[in-house]
């Protein structure tokens, strides 16, 4: 901010001021546009007093349908051929010059802002007319204006050659610096969005190069240099630019604001914005290939206006939603308040800050400190979703090596469990077929198939206990009733089930982790407590906790079943940890019973 505030200070000093003294000098006389007088008749009406000072004259009237005409006198000079008159007033359009010395009347160049250009007289974007001031007699001066079409400027300066010159000069490089910082800021943005690879951030470089386009033709910079052979871009480039701009702004926040899932109507607002300004782009189509609709401008200035509008109320609701900073709005409305306030300021012609801030200048100061907040804006958003990025980018590659040793450790561990398994299970068996293949009696193949056939059926047993279906929440009841029944099949002890759940929707993860645990309960149940009956319970509590309870009536945990059911106890609790719940033994010499509580929506 101090950069921009120390950018355009001179800006601000230097730029165009009026010359209190040559209002000293000028009478004023308005006809209606039935008087038409000639400029014999308005010479007349002069020397009858009808011409008029104002006490305090100030930079704009409003004509309507009336003709002004202004006086003033130059006095003859030899240390200067001329004095020029300048009417800082780029969109004027119409206004002629008559000179007389004693008795007779001449004329110079009539100039408009569509067809007699003032740079074709004197190559400046204002008219500018030449008195001569090597008469000897002195020179009364008559200017007519005409100007239907809103407020007409009257900025006036008489000034000889230096001075006219010098002031040239000076408006002229800080319009270059101000190009400059537009141009720049395009550039970077366009760098910026090529090199993040953020290519909406286009859509506002684009919308800058509109702004310098409006700048140009706004101080009539576009007219003096570039357009001055179309007539199409000399009527309509200005409001062209800025339909052009207010689509790219609409993209730009389409695409770059981030919407909350409940924004749908902000998004909408700003989508309709959009849309508006298609059908008034195809119009100035239309009016390039063949011409008309001349006020077509002002159509279009209201329906931006009404558009803006909406923006306006919409950037201050998702400010209000905490979706963007405040001082985006602030950059937002400055430009739209500069051009109200702009077009409603009338100051005095002896107020140096109070000519520049009237018309546009307020609007292109506001303009590039709303450029400046909204490259802070976008920066900003960048740079921290890319922080953001590749903070999530860490944390997410951590947690795959976290899982990968974690998925390595478990299958080191379920490696160790299945050696375990196997050789509590089947070492027994092949020590006893060894014996009893060594040892030769009558009943020794009787003996060798009774051992085969327990082995085939703990075999059978350890699969069914390894075996891991798909399970979600719909067949996850019937994937346990199968569980259970296969069991049974295997196993002497009377396993007994009891699933009551209903109505509820559980986590596939919830629902693998419950099925893991009972697999891992009823197995140990089945191979250490020594129970003639397994009891698996399982039903929901308020439609919030489910509990689990699997009882055996066998001999109850001891020191050397804590020591074999080791891991797979370790494996419960570290099972039931992930699903927040809570895990209770009841151990006793008839039985052991654990009871399993886990929230169901968690």
């Amino acid at each position: 901010m101090r950069t921009l505030i120390l950018f355009l200070l001179p800006f601000t000093l230097f730029s165009q001021k009026a010359d209190p003294t040559i209002y000293e000098k000028i009478s004023s006389l308005q006809l209606e546009e039935n008087n038409n007088y000639n400029i014999v008749e308005i010479v007349e009406k002069y020397e009858e007093g009808a011409f008029k000072k104002e006490a305090k004259p100030q930079i704009y009237k409003k004509l309507g349908t009336n003709t002004l005409w202004i006086h003033f006198s130059v006095n003859s000079s030899k240390k200067n051929r001329f004095k020029y008159f300048t009417n800082s007033n780029s969109y004027l359009a119409y206004g002629k010059i008559y000179l007389k010395r004693g008795d007779e009347i001449d004329s110079l160049q009539q100039v408009s802002n569509n067809e007699n250009f003032p740079h074709k007289y004197v190559f400046y974007r204002d008219p500018v007319w030449k008195i001569p001031t090597d008469s000897v007699l002195k020179t009364d001066v008559f200017l007519k204006i005409i100007n239907k079409n809103g407020r007409t400027r009257l900025l006036f300066h008489l000034e000889n050659e230096n001075e006219f010159l010098k002031r040239v000069e000076t408006e002229y490089t800080f319009f270059g610096l101000y190009l400059a910082f537009l141009i720049s800021m395009t550039l970077v943005l366009t760098f910026f969005a090529v090199l993040k690879k953020e290519y909406v951030v286009l859509f506002y470089a684009f919308y800058i190069v509109t702004a310098i386009i409006e700048f140009l033709a706004g101080k009539g910079l576009g007219v003096q240099y570039f357009w001055s052979d179309s007539s199409f871009l000399i009527n309509n480039f200005r409001s062209l630019s800025q339909t052009l701009g207010t689509m790219l702004l609409g993209f730009f926040y389409l695409k770059f604001y981030k919407f909350g899932k409940n924004e749908k109507i902000s998004k909408a607002v700003f989508r309709w914005g959009i849309i508006l300004t298609i059908p008034l782009l195809c119009i100035y189509f239309y009016k390039f290939l063949y011409g008309g609709l001349e006020s077509y401008f002002l159509t279009v200035w209201i329906i931006l206006q009404l558009i803006v509008f909406t923006w306006i109320i919409n950037h201050f609701y998702l400010t209000y939603k905490k979706q963007l900073p405040f001082y985006l709005v602030i950059a937002f409305v400055m430009p739209i308040v500069a051009v109200i306030f702009g077009q409603m300021y009338n100051p005095d012609v002896t107020s140096g800050l109070g000519v520049f801030f009237s018309g546009p200048n307020t609007y292109y100061l506001a303009l590039a400190i709303e450029i400046l907040l909204f490259t802070r804006f976008i920066f900003d958003s960048v740079i921290n979703t890319q922080k953001q990025y590749f903070k999530l980018k860490k944390v997410s590659d951590e947690l795959k090596y976290n899982f990968q040793n974690k998925a390595l450790e478990i299958q080191h561990q379920e490696q160790n469990k299945l050696v375990s398994n196997v050789h509590d299970t089947f070492g027994g068996y092949l020590e006893a077929l060894k014996l009893r293949l060594l040892q030769k009696t009558e009943n020794t193949p009787e003996k060798i198939q009774e051992i085969l056939d327990a082995f085939y059926k703990d075999y059978r047993y350890l699969l069914n206990s390894l075996y891991a279906p798909k399970i979600n929440s719909e067949n996850f009841v019937e994937s346990l009733v199968e569980f259970c029944k296969k069991l049974n099949s295997l196993t002497e002890q009377d396993i007994k089930y009891d699933f009551k759940i209903s109505n509820i929707d559980l986590h596939q993860e919830k629902c693998v982790h419950l099925y893991r645990i009972i697999s891992e309960l009823t197995t140990n149940a089945i191979k250490y407590s020594k129970s003639s009956e397994i009891s698996i319970l399982l039903h929901q509590k308020n439609n919030k906790i489910l509990i689990l309870e699997v009882i055996d009536n066998g001999i109850g945990l001891n020191q050397n079943t804590k020591t074999k059911k080791g891991f797979g106890l370790k494996n419960v609790k570290e099972r039931v940890e992930q699903m927040k719940g809570i895990l209770k033994i009841d151990t006793e010499n008839n039985g052991t019973k654990f009871k399993i509580e886990v929230p169901i929506n968690e």
